[in-house]
Order: C-alpha cells, then structure tokens, then sequence
C-alpha cells in the first residue's frame, strides 16, 4: 500500500487543473502523463503522489499569478487549490 493524495474532483476542479497544467506543459513541456491521468480518472477520485501533488500546486499557483497581474478574478482558482491543500493522504494499492 502506497500513501497518496485523495481529491474528490468535480467538472470544475477538473478544467481547472487541465487549464493550469497544460500552461505549465508549454512552458516547460513536461506533465503529459499528470493530465492523462485527470483526464481519465474514475469515480471523479483522483489520487496524488507527492511530486504530482506539488507540480499540481505549483501550476495552479502560476495560473492564479497570471491571472491577477491581468487583474481577472481568480475566485475558482482558489476554491480548487485550496481543496488540493486540505486533500488527505489515503493509503492506495500500488499500481
């Protein structure tokens, strides 16, 4: 068993993250396999190992960033990072 992040993801968390890290995929081009994952996720369930927790938290924020220096809200953004901050580690059977 394998300690992961558990993040219950509706339509809106789940644009949101596809949104933030494809973003991040053009500047840096990597986290293709990350939004795989969001993509075909089941049980709108998705768990997280540290590094996907952090890369995800990182594009988020960078979004959130580009957002206010455009000056456009970024009330979504909020809700979706800080529900990936409260997310709780779930034990998952390795895969």
């Amino acid at each position: 068993m394998e300690k992961q992040r558990l993040i219950k993801m509706g339509d809106l968390e789940q644009r949101f993250l596809l949104k933030a890290l494809g973003k991040t995929q053009e500047r840096t081009g990597m986290g293709q396999d990350l939004m795989d994952k969001i993509v075909h996720v089941q049980k709108k369930k998705l768990y997280l190992s540290d590094e996907e927790y952090e890369w995800t938290i990182q594009s988020l924020n960078n979004m959130r960033n580009d957002y206010l220096s455009e000056g456009r809200s970024c009330g979504g953004i909020d809700r979706v990072l800080l529900k990936l901050i409260k997310s709780k580690y779930r034990h998952v059977p390795v895969r």
